[in-house]
């Protein structure tokens, strides 16, 4: 269970500041990280940003490079993408907006990196921001050829109408280009392949553990952590790497079923998954668990702060964490581990 803020608060603070006090591990350094750590201060909480995984080109860019050209001279129907840093590579490789072509995005902050680029976004999912919800987005209008009707709501395309012709006739194979990270599982064109369409996936970037940094595993082992982001299946395997015996009481949360099932192949579990697959869904997550949590006051409540991302080498002062009082949380902290049996 997390613990609580000061009980001392008014009524009004803590849908203010929902995360006030709590130490969240944020896996990725760079503008992401502190975008996400932007959001966290936001909420009152206090940011940990932790190079665990950077971002690196392919180790060959030439087929990326050769694959841009090619969306940019229309051989291929749909551009599909499943995150913000396959938007930023292949932009960098020269990728332009194609008339008459369609653009696939598997959640809103890939959407907004999208427009950011100047493209338009014909398909997202509703609700499920993965792969899997934009396989099933996407499976009816690729299969009959059909227009998926433009969100005026998505980031960067205001103002934009429907005025094109759906790049399918539903008889033939679709031509569909995937620039994705090389950690990126089959899923999604596994079932755009069964569907009977052309997949051309190419490496957009690749996603690496960052340098080893065993202040910050003393530092979650002594408790100076609440949470830890697990925003994907590389950060859980480097988490489950470098601290899977130094968790103690600090939850795991993760950003989606991929994430916690990464996790759980670990031998991990993961304490929180959010419902909606974003990282403000996540730390929405955090907080209506916090809300849902004991109703007394830890012995040493925890103080706001308002600075920047705590420095890896300073740990934080510890605070005593509240009693169990529900079953759920007895069993969760009689377990002598946090991997699972």
């Amino acid at each position: 269970m997390i613990a609580r803020a000061d009980a001392s608060r008014s009524a009004a603070e803590p849908d203010a500041a929902p995360l006030a006090g709590l130490r969240i591990l944020v896996p990725r350094a760079g503008a992401w990280g502190e975008r996400v750590a932007a959001q966290i201060r936001s909420r009152g909480g206090e940011p940990t940003v932790a190079p665990l995984l950077e971002i690196v080109p392919p180790a060959d860019s030439q087929e990326l490079e050769t694959a841009a050209a090619d969306w940019n001279r229309g051989a291929f129907d749909w551009l599909v993408v499943t995150s913000a840093n396959a938007v930023a590579a292949f932009s960098r490789a020269g990728a332009l907006p194609v008339a008459g072509a369609r653009v696939a995005s598997v959640g809103p902050a890939t959407s907004a990196a999208l427009g950011l680029h100047g493209f338009r976004v014909d398909a997202m999912p509703e609700r499920d921001f993965s792969a899997t919800g934009l396989g099933a987005e996407l499976a009816g209008a690729l299969m009959n050829g059909s227009e998926i009707a433009h969100d005026t709501q998505l980031a960067g395309n205001a103002g934009l109408t429907d005025d094109t012709e759906p790049a399918g006739d539903g008889e033939r194979p679709l031509r569909i280009l995937f620039p994705v990270s090389g950690l990126a599982d089959d899923t999604l064109e596994t079932a755009l392949r069964d569907l009977g369409h052309t997949v051309h996936r190419v490496t957009a970037y690749r996603t690496v553990p960052g340098p080893e940094q065993p202040e910050l595993a003393a530092r979650i082992a002594a408790g100076g952590i609440d949470v830890i982001l697990v925003t994907s299946g590389s950060a859980a395997d480097t988490i489950a790497d470098r601290f899977a015996d130094a968790l103690g009481e600090t939850m795991l949360t993760a950003i989606g079923g991929p994430s916690a099932a990464a996790l759980a192949a670990r031998g991990l579990r993961a304490d929180i998954v959010a419902p909606t697959h974003t990282i403000d869904g996540l730390l929405e997550a955090i907080a209506a668990e916090r809300a849902e949590g004991d109703a007394d006051p830890p012995s040493a409540s925890l103080e706001q702060s308002t600075a920047q991302p705590a420095a890896i080498a300073q740990p934080a002062a510890i605070a005593p964490a509240p009693a169990p009082t529900t079953a759920t949380d007895r069993e969760r902290r009689a377990r002598p581990s946090r991997k699972d049996s």
